[in-house]
């Protein structure tokens, strides 16, 4: 069997209607790695936890060595799933967390005392087992919650975004350490860091963006993610103000003012675009080009501002404190921005 896990049209909408995750596909050879990629809400928690099994599936198929396990309870897919929040009883001895699985499956203990020993030298904590998590820091607990996953033999590990609370040396650290233990192995990870992902060696990597896949593709090929306002997004690592505008072949229209299409468009007839441009290229004291003014309507627990441009959203990266309700003046040049198609979010501009 080649594939070892398969992704097959798979959906979850919850109660009310939202859209978790839209008719996602995708295969991971045995002993492959694979990398699912996104930002917030995109779906890549969701969908690991329908593989894992602590969710169900509102339609599709997970087959992994040739089996459907939709139907199967967690301790018959022989998955292993860490998330972020790690799941560690900070009252516990490091030693108890890392051999839990192994005493679950009734493992001999000469034969737990032996992977134990194995598993915490190669990630270099075995001056932890005596301590309690409590005691550890964000990177100690980080790879003791890793080798608690890896210390039994599994079919399929998910590893869900783990890297977020790590300083960028810790990150590195992990990722080598990592590494090592997957040789052999198939696992799927989520990032929502792009320069985090790139770490990793990766058959193929998913964009997930807004529920659904966005692309399927090679990590390091930049354009391809460019190629779609949500790649552009990641990849970059840098906030990304979206602005609406409308355009013809010589003019751009930006909240009924007109300005001059200094913008290479492709072939195809657009009317209507997303204005992409990184924060630092957007000035709040009004000295470039393009100068708007609009009412703050929302403002996320991210400090993104959302705002009414001739009834279509923009999104606005605050610099400053505001409140909604606000009227925010920001000014930005054209020939900064990326244009993508309003409907498709495909880029359109070079």
């Amino acid at each position: 069997m080649n594939n070892c896990l398969a992704i097959k049209n798979l959906s979850k909408t919850y109660i009310g209607g939202y859209n978790a995750i839209n008719d996602i596909s995708f295969e991971v050879s045995k002993g492959g790695k694979f990398a699912i990629l996104g930002g917030y809400a995109s779906g890549k928690t969701t969908l690991l936890s329908i593989i894992a099994g602590l969710e169900s599936a509102t339609s599709g198929e997970i087959i992994l060595n040739g089996k459907c396990i939709n139907n199967c309870k967690i301790q018959g897919r022989n998955t292993g799933f860490l998330d972020k929040s790690l799941q560690l009883a900070k009252f516990k001895k490091v030693k108890d967390i890392i051999t839990y699985p192994l005493k679950l499956r009734k493992v001999d203990n000469n034969d737990i005392a032996e992977k134990l020993v194995a598993i915490c030298n190669l990630l270099e904590i075995s001056d932890l087992l005596s301590k309690k998590v409590k005691s550890l820091s964000q990177y100690q607990k980080t790879l003791v919650a890793v080798a608690r996953l890896f210390i039994c033999d599994r079919d399929l590990y998910l590893i869900d975004d783990i890297f977020d609370n790590l300083s960028l040396i810790e990150q590195q650290m992990v990722s080598d350490k990592i590494k090592k233990l997957i040789a052999d192995k198939t696992v799927v990870f989520a990032f929502s860091n792009y320069d985090i992902a790139l770490n990793f060696s990766f058959e193929n990597v998913l964009l997930l963006a807004y529920s659904t896949a966005v692309m399927l593709g090679d990590i390091h090929n930049k354009e391809i993610f460019v190629n779609t306002l949500a790649g552009y997004k990641f990849v970059n690592n840098k906030r990304i103000s979206s602005i609406p505008i409308s355009f013809d072949s010589e003019k751009i229209y930006v909240k009924d003012n007109e300005f001059a299409n200094n913008l290479k468009l492709k072939s195809e007839i657009f009317d209507k675009g997303l204005l992409a441009l990184t924060t630092d290229k957007i000035s709040f004291d009004n000295c470039k080009q393009v100068v708007i003014s609009a009412e703050i309507y929302y403002i996320n627990k991210y400090n993104i501002a959302y705002l009414d441009i001739n009834s279509d959203i923009a999104t606005i990266y605050l610099d400053r404190p505001y409140k909604e309700g606000d009227k925010l003046i920001f000014s930005f040049n054209i020939s900064d921005g990326i244009l993508y198609d309003f409907e498709s979010e495909r880029r359109i501009s070079t």
